[in-house]
């Protein structure tokens, strides 16, 4: 028997407030590394909510949930595609290199996300 899509509905919202363990280690404010990205953060909130704020040439913000599976993140909901981009992730003391997995139907979000960002 399939689960109602009311149903499935009312599991998302209950579950979008809650934490994801496996997104600890990316959570928090990050930064390009270099010069080079004026005007361009990350942030990756405990619920796995990420906002990905552009230079001013770009305009505006993506944000989105997001679904982290070890050293994997699944990017979804960002204006400018529906779709789900994989990107995998790299993390130590002060240092997260995000790296593109396949391909991702966002080309603004592929651009900006994809290096060496630091806290």
């Amino acid at each position: 028997m399939r689960p109602s899509p009311m149903l499935m509905t009312m599991l998302g919202l209950m579950t979008a407030g809650c934490a994801q363990p496996a997104a600890r280690p990316y959570v928090g404010s990050w930064r390009p590394s270099g010069d080079s990205a004026a005007g361009v953060a990350l942030t990756i909130r405990p619920t796995g909510v990420f906002e990905l704020h552009m230079a001013d040439s770009a305009g505006g913000v993506l944000k989105g949930p997001a679904t982290f599976h070890g050293d994997t993140a699944i990017f979804r909901g960002a204006a400018c595609e529906r779709g789900e981009a994989r990107y995998r992730l790299e993390v130590s003391d002060s240092a997260l290199v995000i790296t593109p997995i396949g391909t991702d139907g966002c080309a603004v979000r592929r651009r900006t996300l994809a290096g060496r960002w630091t806290r």
